[in-house]
């Protein structure tokens, strides 16, 4: 992961997407506070996530979601103590 100091944005770089057709993109992380809250108003306005179950990790909770153009973006809500 890469990130200017002071930087609120980062980067990861990861070598697993071998399968991605070129123009596509897969993995771009939004970040959110209260990953319940966001989902629930995100499927209230018709949003469907890729699974039902919120994903668990050390560094954080997350959900992945297809856009209109077959893209997947991943909602994350950050574990504060794996940042500090």
């Amino acid at each position: 992961m890469l990130r200017p100091p002071g930087g609120g944005s980062a980067i990861t770089l990861v070598t697993w997407f071998d399968t991605m057709s070129p123009g596509s993109q897969r993995g771009t992380v939004l970040g959110c506070d209260d990953i319940e809250h966001t989902a629930a108003d995100l499927r209230a306005r018709g949003l469907s996530f890729f699974e039902d179950a919120i994903q668990v990790a050390p560094w954080g909770r997350w959900l992945t979601f297809p856009d209109p153009d077959g893209n997947a973006w991943v909602l994350q809500e950050t574990n504060r103590e794996f940042t500090r």
